[in-house]
């Protein structure tokens, strides 16, 4: 008997403490929010500079397709920080970038889950050339573009639209051993994070 007035006594206690730890926060202007939808997350202000960093597509543990940030030594080529006339070395190629998409994740980026479909070849010499023209990019493959899945291509196409192009605005065209594929774009589309 003595117990169980004893454990009504301290239930009582802990829920005065609980509604006087609550007190103060009702009392200062915090009020309720509602839950804000904002689709999907934003990529775009979160990533390195363009100018130090391949952006490589893989898939996650759980099957969604993640820009995937990696950065790279690039060397200047007067030397000196770059001018808005200066242009790149080949190191952040849109070839470059396929070349190492094709290569597949990294020891860390396969730690953390990160995989390239299993359609996708790993041999980089698969690659021929990135040919960026005015209206569509053309991956020049060695291989038959038939045999990739299409989430394999979704990578492919993704890779090579960021790598010619900040937003990754213009459609690719895959050419194989066997045919060209039509052009398609990236259905990873960057997001603007709010302004602060």
């Amino acid at each position: 008997m003595r117990t169980r007035a004893f454990r009504a006594g301290r239930a009582v206690r802990v829920a005065v403490l609980l509604t006087l730890a609550g007190g103060p926060l009702t009392g200062c202007g915090i009020q309720e929010t509602e839950v804000v939808e904002a689709g999907r997350p934003a990529f775009g202000d979160l990533l390195p500079p363009r100018e130090t960093r391949l952006l490589l597509f893989f898939f996650s543990p759980d099957g969604e397709l993640l820009p995937v940030p990696r950065i790279v030594d690039v060397p200047w080529r007067s030397g000196g920080p770059p001018s808005d006339s200066e242009e790149l070395d080949a190191t952040l190629s849109p070839l470059k970038a396929v070349t190492a998409q094709l290569e597949g994740p990294s020891k860390a980026e396969r730690r953390a889950g990160l995989r390239n479909d299993p359609s996708l070849p790993r041999a980089a010499s698969t690659a021929q050339r990135v040919v960026e023209g005015r209206a569509t990019v053309e991956v020049k493959l060695n291989l038959r573009v038939r045999r990739l899945t299409a989430a394999a291509r979704d990578q492919l196409v993704c890779t090579a639209a960021y790598a010619a192009h900040a937003q990754g605005a213009p459609p690719v065209s895959l050419v194989g051993q066997d045919e060209r594929l039509a052009p398609a774009r990236c259905s990873v589309r960057p997001a603007r994070a709010p302004a602060r």
